[in-house]
């Protein structure tokens, strides 16, 4: 059977990566030849965006057998909307139509990442930093949660034919709540900052202090406040920045600890046998947080079921072709008549 070609995209909320996939329909080997990467604040329109993808992959949207387009936001069947809009209309529906789009989709940008687990891209040890050495079992649902921009997460099941059910959540918005089993240090800087956050927070904001926003953009920023007083004024990334150099220990192991007890609270919810599978920029530019005490101090702060989580997989996707792949996996099954 001849090979196809399947046009992928990981558009977030500053930028957009396209990849250029190989998939073979005997083997069902997926494969990702050249990918390019454009800056939203670069281009002027979604038409515009899309002419940028094309250049850089020498190939036409409408030359491509399908195209799948894991996305930031809510793709309502004509546009896709984002809480923080996009700097312009994302009108994907009526643009396949005018430019003569091969068959396509627009899904949840987590989904992708669920999807790449399905696939032969978890074989390659260069992909994976595994946190513990239990096997995953194929049928058995694993998550996809990552930490860049903002906090995503996506379930899913693989089935025995190869095709796959995705769940609809979304997680990063829970609450952080008083853990139920962190010793006094912990419990007591984490009272700490829970206190300083609510302070700074401006009357008219939402106030409520959800994952999403100690973990990620702002949020890390203001930890850096409350560990090193008298920086109101720091951006996130200037925060990013400091955390790569070395020079915030202290918020390096408060990040590790939030980010432990939300893997922890994500293995209570979906008690995944498939694993747990952490992605996202702020995590595969900061790994060394992995190599924290406080990081697992986190995941055990919620104990239950305590013996039967640790026998589910752990681990990071540290390459960046994840998404695309995951992608390209969802277009072969959903989209294309093999």
């Amino acid at each position: 059977m001849r090979t196809k070609t399947i046009i992928t995209w990981d558009l977030g909320a500053t930028k957009c990566t396209a990849g250029l996939i190989e998939y073979q329909p005997s083997t069902h080997a997926l494969a990702c030849k050249k990918h390019v990467t454009v800056k939203l604040a670069d281009t002027s329109s979604l038409e515009n965006l899309i002419s940028k993808l094309e250049q850089g992959l020498d190939t036409a949207m409408r030359d491509a057998n399908a195209i799948c387009i894991g996305a930031a936001g809510h793709y309502d069947g004509k546009y896709l909307l984002h809480t923080n809009a996009y700097p312009y209309p994302m009108h994907f529906a009526n643009t396949a139509k005018l430019q003569k789009w091969p068959p396509f989709a627009v899904i949840h940008d987590y989904a992708s990442i669920v999807c790449s687990t399905f696939t032969s891209y978890m074989e390659q040890p260069r992909n994976i930093k595994r946190l513990n050495s239990c096997a995953m079992k194929p049928q058995g649902r694993r998550v996809a949660l990552g930490v860049g921009t903002g906090l995503g997460l996506k379930d899913g099941v693989l089935f025995a034919n190869g095709d796959f059910w995705l769940g609809h959540n979304e997680a990063g918005h829970i609450g952080i709540t008083t853990p139920p089993s962190a010793d006094r240090q912990h419990l007591e800087r984490h009272e700490q900052i829970m206190r300083f956050l609510q302070q700074i927070t401006p009357a008219h904001a939402n106030p409520a202090l959800t994952f999403e926003k100690i973990l990620t953009g702002k949020g890390t920023a203001n930890l850096y406040q409350f560990f090193y007083p008298g920086t109101s004024d720091i951006t996130p990334e200037e925060t990013g920045k400091k955390m790569r150099e070395g020079k915030t220990p202290e918020l390096m192991d408060a990040f590790a600890w939030y980010l432990g007890l939300f893997v922890g609270t994500v293995q209570l919810t979906f008690m995944p046998e498939g694993g747990v599978w952490i992605t996202g920029g702020v995590v595969i530019n900061h790994l060394d947080v992995f190599e924290r005490p406080d990081f697992f101090a986190g995941v055990y702060a919620s104990p239950a079921y305590l013996m039967q989580r640790e026998e589910y997989p752990l681990g990071v996707l540290q390459n960046h072709e994840h998404a695309l792949i995951g992608s390209g996996y969802y277009a072969a099954r959903r989209l294309l008549s093999n």
